[in-house]
């Protein structure tokens, strides 16, 4: 890739900061080069170069030009779809916002994403197709993939520590279950809890957006994301709050 020429990349929008009078910092998820952070100059006065497509979770067609120095250039982006029905209901487009932080964060910078990518492209799509807040099994599933995809899942089918077939009295951590009798931390959770997510993980995750989920915690894989980026999610306090 020469220096300085421009290069086309389809992209979803997973971040957005405003910058000085007129910019825009746009970071972007692309399958070729992961997660990307780019400097749209004058985006917040140029509608002929961006229009509406510099919004969370719009798929574009971006024209892009290698960094020079830490950030990307953005020269324009063509929007490819701008979920357009999720766009209509709090609680979806939160979901939305939630997933593509989510995907975004555990992106590499500058290295090839294509299943982090296709998922979340997949999971845009299908908030954008529902008439109805999703089974909290959906974001589980979404948050047991995303976490796979970037190579620090949890172990939901084996005792952590011992290795062992799971029981009922078990705890989960950041790295997986345990049973209670090989450690003294975690969430409580039971072994049907374990299973449903364990599924959705391994499942199409269209199949678990009316599934019923067993009793248990709600953000333990949201912690497990939490902790491997060392900081919090933003969008997860609002999304809690709209899902409570």
């Amino acid at each position: 890739m020469s220096r300085g020429l421009p290069i086309q990349r389809t992209a979803i929008v997973v971040g957005l900061q405003d910058h000085r009078e007129a910019d825009r910092i746009v970071r972007l998820l692309t399958p070729e080069n992961g997660r990307i952070t780019a400097l749209a100059r004058a985006a917040r006065k140029s509608n002929r170069r961006f229009g509406g497509a510099l919004d969370i979770g719009n798929r574009v067609e971006a024209t892009l030009r290698p960094p020079r120095g830490s950030w990307w250039g953005i020269d324009s982006a063509t929007l490819i779809d701008g979920r357009p029905h999720a766009r209509k209901d709090i609680e979806l487009i939160t979901l939305l916002a939630y997933a593509a932080e989510v995907c975004g964060q555990l992106a590499r910078e500058d290295h090839p994403e294509p299943k982090l990518f296709g998922l979340l492209d997949m999971t845009l799509s299908l908030i954008d197709a529902m008439s109805h807040a999703p089974s909290p099994l959906f974001r589980l599933g979404l948050e047991a993939k995303a976490l796979t995809f970037a190579g620090v899942g949890p172990q939901l089918t084996r005792c952590v520590a011992c290795g062992g077939a799971l029981d009922d009295a078990l705890a989960l951590t950041h790295v997986g279950a345990h049973h209670r009798h090989c450690t003294d931390h975690g969430t409580p959770v039971t072994l049907d809890w374990l299973q449903a997510v364990e599924h959705a993980r391994r499942t199409p995750l269209r199949e678990s957006v009316d599934a019923e989920i067993p009793a248990g915690p709600r953000w333990p894989l949201a912690e497990a994301i939490e902790a491997h980026l060392g900081r919090s999610l933003r969008s997860r306090s609002v999304l809690a709050t709209l899902s409570a």
